[in-house]
């Protein structure tokens, strides 16, 4: 049936799609059973212990619409948003674009939300669950200081999370990657520090970063990153490269590119990153995984746990079920009694 559904789905435009699985997932929640997990997959992000290493990364619940049925899928926590201070259209459509060749996505939403006051209504409806939840903040388009978007969203919907994500990453929105210049992000990260410590609750801090810098800049970052006591990374968002590869007609598209093609790129900066910090810092990898042996991959780097969104849209909610058997017998055939054991071991 699921195999059905997906199909019928995928005639639609992506954004349309995309509406219509948040729609069924909204309104039909209680179809899906939940599943227990094998204890090998337990796994630690910092303070917060996860059933299992998988998260889905943010942009697919923007709104928090759909929480209830996602912790149902078989996740280990999820990660909402972006979401921004007032609501905003993003950028103007056609804006997702599938490469299906390719197993990617090219989009240029540009943080379209409903903004934070609907966004915490949503979120608060939430069911009590295992699977963790995060909040991925940025800021309007239209802002006159992205900083100050980003303190007061950080201060509005730090209570409510499990953890927080803040996107300096995202390519459609112009300047938004200025955010991560030492400047910039200094600034940024010594308030939100300031606000972190007045709390009583210490909750884990994440940057989000981008797969296209150089070595040096995220150097930069992770002197930041450790001077301002910011629990980790994400890495990494969509990529503005074009790999010579890509076949899909979209390809001329402008955007963020996700999916199968930008894995080998987000590898290579999760490893230096990984080799920087020493297991000092929470990394969580994200691109390119559609399979068990990606995330494999992505734990042996360094990472404690990994997101995917786009191989999803190609494979429907199937395939987290079958990431998980994979990685449990490449845990067991490595002799590891659990995920945080195999976590950089090819690094260190």
């Amino acid at each position: 049936m699921e195999k059905f559904i997906l199909n019928f789905i995928k005639t639609f435009q992506p954004e349309t799609a995309h509406y219509l699985t948040i729609q069924l997932l909204k309104n039909f929640y209680f179809l899906i059973k939940n599943v227990d997990d094998d204890p090998i997959l337990l796994s630690r992000l910092g303070n917060l212990e996860l059933r299992n290493p998988i998260g889905l990364a943010a942009g697919f619940d923007k709104n928090a619409e759909a929480i209830s049925a996602i912790q149902r899928l078989g996740f280990g926590f999820i990660e909402c948003g972006t979401v921004t201070p007032n609501p905003q259209y993003g950028n103007s459509k056609p804006r997702v674009f599938r490469l299906q060749e390719d197993r990617a996505l090219i989009n240029r939403l540009g943080f379209n939300s409903k903004g934070l006051e609907r966004f915490k209504t949503n979120f608060n409806k939430k069911n009590n669950s295992n699977s963790k939840v995060g909040i991925n903040i940025g800021p309007n388009k239209l802002s006159n200081n992205f900083i100050d978007d980003y303190i007061f969203l950080f201060k509005s919907i730090y209570d409510q999370s499990d953890y927080i994500t803040i996107n300096l990453s995202s390519p459609n929105t112009q300047g938004l990657r200025d955010m991560q210049k030492i400047e910039s992000l200094d600034i940024l990260t010594r308030e939100l520090k300031v606000i972190k410590d007045e709390k009583k609750a210490k909750k884990n801090v994440f940057i989000k970063i981008d797969p296209d810098s150089s070595d040096k800049d995220y150097d930069n970052i992770i002197n930041i990153v450790y001077k301002n006591n910011i629990n980790g990374l994400i890495v990494a968002n969509t990529s503005k490269g074009r790999p010579q590869t890509l076949r899909g007609k979209f390809l001329p598209q402008n955007g963020g590119l996700s999916g199968l093609p930008i894995r080998d790129l987000s590898n290579k900066v999760l490893s230096h990153i990984s080799r920087q910090t020493k297991g000092e810092k929470i990394l969580i990898g994200v691109g390119g995984i559609s399979n068990g042996n990606d995330i494999y991959e992505k734990i042996k780097l360094g990472a404690s746990a990994v997101q995917l969104y786009t191989a999803l849209t190609y494979d429907g909610s199937s395939l987290i079920q079958s990431m998980k058997k994979d990685l449990i017998k490449f845990l067991k055939d490595d002799g590891f009694k659990n995920v945080q054991e195999a976590v950089a071991c090819k690094i260190n």
